[in-house]
């Protein structure tokens, strides 16, 4: 474990007791409501705690403080958020403010190599953080599922970045697991909003910035994306399947895959391992990808086609089971 990762682990760790106290006493809470899948008030402050234990580790970081600035603010924001419950337009023009000053003051590999172009790519950019935060968000919504998929997308994209984000990457995984020890099934804590956007921000960006693979920054982007399959193929398919039964996608809802398997708290850790499980092999099929042969980007991209066709399968699954 390096310093970065250590220190990261400990502080979430020994602050997410102090976060429990003090949202109960100012009753920070998120009651039960029949979208909810937890059954008694908790608090929801716990993202701070992963905030506070990833800027403990700033000093041992070679790279990524800009990203790390921008994904506090983003993180600032769900804070708001959690308390004040803002309207979904506000909360997406504020991610995308803040996507915008990162990438237009740090330019990521494909705004570069787009040329005359850039505009556009930095729009698409913008586009793709904003995407993460909120399936981030949209996702958490059952105990331990968030922190140990967050874990996982960390650590594979470090292998993908290489050298120089590691420990960044380290210190968010490390930090998410000491938060995780306090989240598992039944949780004691949930990370709120303030959590899933500063954690969604920082793996998003952070997979902007990943080298070429083949010598194209734009294949690169597209292996590095193929490390948030499970969060973004649930996120997309729930949202196409609410849009054809011509509902509000927008609305709070319980039909997100993970739900719909997941009927009671008894099933959350179960359901949750699935999600690490199927995020470990995305990671692997990025990896394998990232040699950039036409067969291991062919042979990636097939096991990255079987999730999605397993976690569309996944409710008949279960009721196969019930």
């Amino acid at each position: 474990m390096t310093p970065a990762a250590g220190i990261s682990f400990l502080v979430a760790l020994a602050l997410v007791p102090l976060l429990v106290r003090f949202a109960i006493g100012r009753n920070l809470l998120d009651v039960p409501n029949a979208r909810s899948s937890h059954e008694i008030p908790t608090p929801r402050l716990g993202g701070l705690a992963v905030i506070a234990g990833v800027w403990c580790a700033a000093p041992f970081l070679e790279a990524g403080l800009p990203v790390l600035v921008a994904a506090t603010l983003a993180g600032a924001l769900g804070v708001v958020d959690d308390i004040v419950d803002l309207r979904f337009w506000l909360k997406a023009l504020g991610q995308a403010a803040v996507a915008f000053g990162l990438l237009f003051l740090i330019p990521p590999p494909i705004v570069e190599a787009a040329g005359p172009l850039w505009p556009l790519a930095l729009l698409f950019g913008m586009f793709w953080v904003v995407a993460v935060v909120n399936a981030y968000n949209f996702m958490d919504g059952i105990d331990g599922i968030t922190g140990g998929t967050a874990i996982v997308n960390a650590l594979f994209l470090a292998a993908l970045l290489g050298v120089g984000w590691g420990a960044g990457l380290a210190a968010v995984a490390a930090a998410m697991g000491g938060f995780l020890v306090w989240n598992l099934s039944p949780a004691r804590i949930f990370l709120g909003d303030s959590g899933a956007y500063f954690v969604g921000f920082f793996l998003a960006a952070a997979a902007l910035y990943t080298g070429p693979v083949a010598g194209s920054p734009f294949l690169a982007f597209v292996v590095a994306a193929a490390v948030f399959t499970p969060y973004l193929f649930d996120t997309g398919f729930t949202l196409v399947r609410r849009a054809w039964a011509r509902k509000n996608v927008f609305s709070a809802h319980r039909e997100h895959l993970y739900q719909r398997i997941s009927p009671d708290p008894a099933k959350h850790r179960q359901v949750s391992n699935v999600y690490y499980a199927l995020a470990a092999v995305s990671g692997l099929a990025a990896l394998l990808a990232s040699g950039g042969t036409p067969a291991r980007l062919l042979v990636g991209g097939l096991i990255v086609a079987g999730c999605c066709v397993v976690m569309a399968l996944l409710p008949r699954f279960a009721d196969g089971h019930s």
